[in-house]
């Protein structure tokens, strides 16, 4: 009697055990499927009045390897870009992308950078590039863009920086009147319906 009691209650005891252990597994799914939505579904709304979120237009360029630069794309592809940026018949001969960082306490920070002459003076612009967590170097338009023209008297103007942001241009010559003027915008438009291909590896210089 006892053994019989005690085999119907370990089955009703298993049952339940199954039965609960059945319902846990599917709200542990329901919140799964909640917290991380397939691709496939439809983003989250937005509320009203709200406006939704950019998309990041952020175009690869670069990756850093060992401190060294190693370009991803053509930089031959970018010179035309440029020479739209500046937009005031600006000819630009030499990109590149440079690190910026005053001390080793310093975070480095990478430009991509645009030299040219208009009219026999010098020109040149930098564009502050977003860094993802492999070291790759993205260009967005949202990046800052930074101008340096120079004036009469000056052959060529160096940008100046505080930790790893470019504050202004100087003249590399000292003397009084060789001034270089500083532009700053927040945004840019250098790789809009710009076409760029995948550099040559085995001719990539650094």
């Amino acid at each position: 009697m006892i053994k019989n009691t005690l085999g119907r209650n370990w089955r009703a005891a298993l049952k339940a055990s199954i039965f609960f252990l059945f319902v846990f597994l599917v709200a542990t799914a329901c919140t799964r499927r909640e917290a991380f939505p397939e691709d496939s579904e439809s983003p989250v709304e937005v509320a009203e009045g709200e406006e939704a979120p950019e998309k990041y237009d952020g175009v690869l360029l670069a990756q850093v390897v060992f401190d060294s630069v190693d370009y991803i794309v053509d930089r031959k592809d970018l010179l035309q870009p440029f020479i739209r940026e500046f937009a005031d018949g600006t000819v630009v001969d030499k990109v590149m992308i440079r690190k910026v960082q005053e001390t080793k306490d310093d975070d480095p920070a990478y430009y991509l950078v645009g030299l040219g002459i208009r009219n026999g003076a010098f020109r040149s612009m930098a564009l502050q590039l977003d860094i993802a967590a492999n070291n790759s170097l993205y260009l967005s338009s949202k990046s800052p863009k930074y101008m340096c023209n120079a004036g009469p008297g000056c052959d060529f103007c160096y940008f100046t920086f505080l930790g790893n942001k470019i504050t202004g241009c100087e003249c590399s010559a000292k003397a009084a009147g060789n001034n270089c003027a500083h532009k700053v915008s927040d945004t840019n438009s250098l790789l809009a319906n710009s076409r760029l291909r995948e550099v040559d590896r085995s001719s990539q210089r650094r």
